[in-house]
C-alpha cells in the first residue's frame, strides 16, 4: 500500500516484459527524471494525440467516391489543357504550317530546347514532349514546318531513327 499522502493517486502497470519496462527506466534516466514522472509524461503526450479516425464504411465510401470524381475531372481536364497548348502551339507557330514561309516566324524555344539534349527523337516524342495532341493537324503541320525550317538551317537532321540536334 502507498504512503497516506499518496493515496488515491496511484497507479500499478504490468508490462508485457521486462524488456519494456527497462525501455521505460532507460528512457527516464537519459531524460534525466523519475520512471513516474517519465511515465506520466509519456502518458500525457499520448493523450494529446489526436485520435485516429474511425473505419466509418459510409465516409469510406463517400471519399472512394468522391476520389474517384476528383480523377475523372483531373483526366478531363489535362485532355483538356493539352488540347489548348496543341492550339496555341499551332497558333503561335502558324507561319511554318504552310509550304511558303511567310511573315515572321518564331521558333518554339521548347522545341529547340528540347532538340538540343543530343539524342534523336521520334516525331511522337517530340510531341508528347511539346504537349501536341497527335488530333490537332494544324499543330503537326506547325511542328513539322518548324523541323524542316531548322533542317534547312542545318541546326537538325532527320534519319531512319528520327530527328537530332546538330547545329
Amino acid at each position: 500500500m502507498p504512503p497516506i499522502p499518496f493515496r488515491n493517486r496511484t497507479l500499478t502497470i504490468y508490462f508485457s516484459s521486462a524488456a519494456e519496462l527497462n525501455r521505460l527506466v532507460e528512457g527516464a534516466s537519459k531524460a534525466k527524471i523519475s520512471s513516474s514522472l517519465f511515465a506520466q509524461e509519456m502518458i500525457r503526450r499520448g493523450m494529446a494525440q489526436p485520435t485516429a479516425p474511425r473505419n466509418d464504411p459510409e465516409e469510406l465510401a463517400r471519399t472512394k467516391e468522391e476520389l474517384s470524381k476528383l480523377r475523372r475531372e483531373l483526366k478531363e481536364k489535362n485532355a483538356l489543357l493539352e488540347k489548348k497548348e496543341s492550339e496555341i502551339f499551332a497558333l503561335r507557330h502558324q507561319g511554318f504550317a504552310t509550304d511558303r514561309l511567310v511573315g515572321k516566324l518564331e521558333f518554339s524555344n521548347d522545341l529547340i530546347e528540347f532538340l538540343q539534349t543530343g539524342k534523336t527523337y521520334q516525331p511522337n516524342d517530340i510531341m508528347k514532349a511539346l504537349g501536341i495532341d497527335a488530333k490537332n493537324i494544324d499543330a503537326i503541320k506547325t511542328l513539322a514546318g518548324q523541323l524542316h525550317a531548322l533542317q534547312d538551317l542545318k541546326l537538325v537532321e532527320e534519319n531512319q531513327r528520327g530527328w537530332k540536334w546538330i547545329g
